[in-house]
């Protein structure tokens, strides 16, 4: 069955990277994944169904290996070599303003990897982050996260990945470092606001 599903969703990413989004239907999606017709309806209700599974389980597991702070670099890592390795695919797709766009979904990756991160980050140095402070964290990263992998893919001029990636930890680290540094003990507060 998964088999299947990723099938019919490698052959949409091989048509979307060779054709105009709009070209792009059912019955082509299925001529390049060499299966009938009528399977993709047991997987997807449409061709927007089919980005937004991408999304999900590509992003998702491009996303995974952030379980602790520790290892919240060897994730950014991991998420820029999925997004430069699909470089063509969302170039187009970040183009698009249709419905499934990947903002949504990714960014969702992003705001529970970094949950996750501060999470761990704060049972690791034993302070407590307010729920509320927490939440806003999880957007203001994510959204920044999403926006400046879009620039690094679409930009004709970008960086390459190793700088690139640099620049995204240093940016996380700076917040990461400014968030303990308040947690110092000298502080009157164990709780972020």
């Amino acid at each position: 069955m998964l088999k299947t599903q990723q099938k019919i969703a490698t052959a949409t990413k091989e048509l979307v990277v060779s054709v105009p989004f709009d070209a792009v239907s059912v019955t082509a999606i299925m001529k390049q994944a060499q299966l009938r017709r009528q399977t993709f309806y047991d997987f997807y209700r449409d061709k927007y169904d089919v980005l937004a599974w991408i999304y999900q389980t590509e992003v998702g597991a491009a996303a995974t290996k952030c379980e602790t702070f520790r290892y919240w670099t060897q994730t950014v890592d991991q998420l820029l070599h999925y997004f430069q390795d699909n470089q063509t695919f969302y170039q187009r797709i970040f183009a698009l303003d249709t419905q499934n766009a990947p903002e949504t979904i990714i960014k969702a990756h992003f705001k529970t990897m970094i949950k996750q991160i501060l999470a761990d980050l704060a049972q690791t140095k034993h302070f407590s982050v307010d729920n509320r402070y927490s939440q806003f964290l999880q957007t203001a990263l994510s959204t920044a996260l999403y926006a400046t992998i879009n620039d690094w893919l679409t930009d004709q001029d970008r960086l390459p990945l190793t700088e690139e990636r640099q620049f995204i930890c240093n940016y996380l680290q700076d917040g990461i470092d400014g968030l303990t540094e308040r947690q110092h003990p000298d502080s009157h507060s164990s709780v972020v606001r």
